[in-house]
């Protein structure tokens, strides 16, 4: 991080007396772990600070602390706002993103972010935005209580698959090494946010697995809203399942397609490693890395799922095609 950049971020924070923290829509472990890691800091340092999602905080994430007191809309107007692993603007949700006038500074690691910030650190070597996190409260000064260290962990933990993508490097395990010195428990997190889930997810995951279709590389499957009825299983309580499904050897991408309450609908994106479905997510609005990206659209599921699969088949083939 540069020290210049690393000041302009300290400057903001010490001058505001109200700081907004906001995070993505369909949060996932990284989402969540970087707005209540930041969180926790902020209220070390004696600043006022509020933690905002448009979505509930996921049932794998509320074991960390301070989840109870996350926000869906924001209520005294903030004098500085921070986003947290968001890739643009419209992922803060759209209360959020309409939010004018207020200084914003945009902490990511994402490659496809579109840098909306006035102040931008955006790091897509980081594995996590938790971990450009702790090089923050490293850089400041600022201690790491356990639960914040958790935290920060869960993001860690949840964007790797447990230290298991290929962007995991020795930057990556030595974070973790400092937030475990610190008093983060990896198996606790491990076992939270990665292995529990309700027996109706895990039923709903088998209706989803038996719906499967696999067509010239790549593998897809829908989740909808009857499914999650039926089951008794929250808007966002399908994540993780894309990630399961990218072991399947015959699949160069991966697409889970979930009808979500507000009528949207979420697609979650894999691929194997050499492929990139990034740039497609970005095309359609979304964003997040070569292996792993994600969007949301409106519209029918019939027809989100037509017009992405569409997308995702041209991209693969004119990625083979370039690389013979």
């Amino acid at each position: 991080m540069k020290p210049s950049l690393l000041q302009a971020i300290n400057d903001r924070l010490r001058a505001a007396r109200h700081i907004l923290v906001v995070t993505h829509v369909g949060p996932d472990g990284d989402a969540i772990g970087s707005l209540l890691g930041l969180g926790g800091l902020l209220w070390d340092q004696g600043k006022a600070a509020t933690l905002a999602c448009e979505d509930p905080v996921p049932e794998s994430y509320r074991f960390l602390a301070g989840s109870e007191l996350v926000v869906q809309q924001a209520g005294n107007q903030p004098d500085l706002l921070v986003s947290v692993d968001c890739s643009d603007r419209d992922r803060m949700g759209e209360s959020f993103a309409a939010l004018e006038g207020i200084p914003l500074i945009n902490i990511d690691h994402h490659v496809t972010n579109t840098m909306f910030g006035d102040v931008n650190w955006v790091e897509p070597s980081c594995a996590s935005t938790t971990q450009m996190l702790l090089e923050l409260a490293e850089g400041l000064g600022w201690q790491l209580r356990p639960p914040v260290a958790d935290c920060l962990l869960c993001g860690l933990v949840t964007d790797t698959r447990s230290f298991r993508t290929a962007n995991v490097d020795g930057e990556t395990i030595g974070a973790a090494q400092r937030l475990l010195a610190a008093g983060a428990s990896l198996s606790r997190v491990a076992r939270q946010a990665l292995d529990l889930r309700s027996l109706g997810s895990v039923r709903l995951w088998g209706e989803a697995v038996n719906a499967l279709q696999l067509r010239d590389g790549v593998l897809w499957t829908r989740v909808t809203r009857a499914m999650r009825q039926r089951w008794s299983v929250e808007d966002r309580e399908t994540s993780g399942l894309s990630n399961f499904l990218s072991g399947v050897r015959e699949a160069r991408i991966v697409a889970v397609f979930t009808e979500v309450d507000n009528g949207d609908v979420d697609v979650s994106l894999r691929a194997q490693p050499g492929v990139d479905v990034a740039q497609v997510a970005l095309r359609l609005g979304g964003g997040g890395h070569a292996l792993a990206s994600g969007l949301t659209m409106k519209g029918d599921l019939d027809e989100v799922e037509k017009r992405v699969l569409a997308e995702l088949h041209r991209s693969l083939a004119q990625q083979e095609a370039r690389h013979g």
